[in-house]
C-alpha cells in the first residue's frame, strides 16, 4: 500500500466524489430503516432537541425534522453541508446548519439528546481526541439527555476485514479499494481509486481507529456518558461479538 496517511485527511476528504461514490449505499430505504430506530430509542417528546454530531449531507437530520424534531447538524465538510441545505430546503423543514470541527463544539446544556452515525468517531485516531469530542456532547446535553452512538466494531474487523475491495457505482464509476489494520494502534487505513465513465481518475486516503465494544465502554464512562443498551443492528438486535454494528445508547450523567 502506498504511503498516504496524512494527518488531517478528513478536511478535504468528503467532497463531490465522496458523495458520488457512497450515495448509492445510504439511500432512502436504508435512512429509514435508521431513522426508524433513532425515534424507537430517542422518541419525542423527551428527546425533541437533537444534535446530530457529523452530519453529512444531512439524510438523519433532515428525516428527524421532518418527524417534529428540533434539529442541529455539525459537520466539517462545506460540500456536504451544502448538499444538506438544499436537502432540507427541498423537503421544507428547517435544520440549524453549523460548520465546525466535531471536536470545537461549544453547546451548553441545549440539547435532550444527540446522534453520532456512520463510525464519525474514530477519525483522528487517538482516545484524546475522540473523548474531546464525546465531552462536547456531554456537555451539549442536559442531565439525563441520551447519546445514540452508531460505530464499526473490533470484533467484526478482526473477523472479516478485507484487504482489497471492489465495486461499480451505478453511475458506472470503478472503484477500488486498500486497506491494512493495524492491530496495536486499532486503526484501519484505506486507499481508494476511482475511474470514472470519462476516463477520469483519482485517489484519496482515510483511517479510522475501530475499537471495541469495552474500548467504548471505557471511553464513554470517562467522558460521563454512562452506556445503557448496546445493539447489533437497526432491528435493535442485542450486541454481540458477530454483529454487524455496534450501537450504544449511553446517557449524560
Amino acid at each position: 500500500m502506498s504511503e498516504q496517511r496524512s494527518e488531517g485527511w478528513w478536511q478535504t476528504y468528503f467532497d463531490d466524489v465522496f458523495l458520488r461514490i457512497y450515495r448509492p449505499f445510504l439511500d432512502s430505504e436504508r435512512t429509514t430503516a435508521e431513522v426508524e430506530a433513532v425515534m424507537q430509542l430517542l422518541p419525542l417528546p423527551a428527546s425533541r432537541t437533537l444534535l446530530d454530531v457529523a452530519c453529512g449531507w444531512g439524510r438523519h437530520s433532515i428525516a428527524l425534522a421532518e418527524e417534529g424534531y428540533e434539529v442541529t447538524g455539525v459537520d466539517l465538510s462545506t460540500r456536504l453541508l451544502e448538499e444538506a441545505r438544499r436537502g432540507a430546503a427541498a423537503a421544507k423543514v428547517r435544520v440549524t446548519w453549523k460548520h465546525a470541527d466535531m471536536r470545537e463544539l461549544d453547546f451548553d446544556g441545549d440539547f435532550d439528546a444527540a446522534i453520532s452515525l456512520f463510525s464519525s468517531l474514530g477519525y483522528f485516531g487517538s482516545d484524546a481526541d475522540d473523548a474531546r469530542v464525546l465531552r462536547g456532547i456531554r456537555s451539549a446535553l442536559r442531565p439525563g439527555g441520551l447519546l445514540l452512538l452508531e460505530t464499526m466494531h473490533r470484533d467484526l474487523a478482526a473477523r472479516d476485514f478485507a484487504d482489497r475491495d471492489w465495486w461499480t457505482t451505478p453511475e458506472g464509476d470503478l472503484v477500488w479499494v486498500e486497506r491494512e489494520f493495524d492491530a496495536v494502534a486499532g486503526i484501519s487505513h484505506e486507499i481508494l481509486r476511482w475511474r470514472a465513465v470519462d476516463g477520469t481518475e483519482g485517489e484519496k486516503s482515510h483511517q479510522v481507529r475501530i475499537r471495541s465494544a469495552p474500548e467504548w465502554k471505557a471511553l464513554l464512562e470517562s467522558c460521563d456518558l454512562r452506556p445503557l443498551e448496546w445493539f447489533g443492528d437497526w432491528d435493535l438486535d442485542r450486541f454481540t461479538h458477530t454483529s454487524e454494528r455496534l450501537i450504544v445508547l449511553a446517557v449524560a450523567e
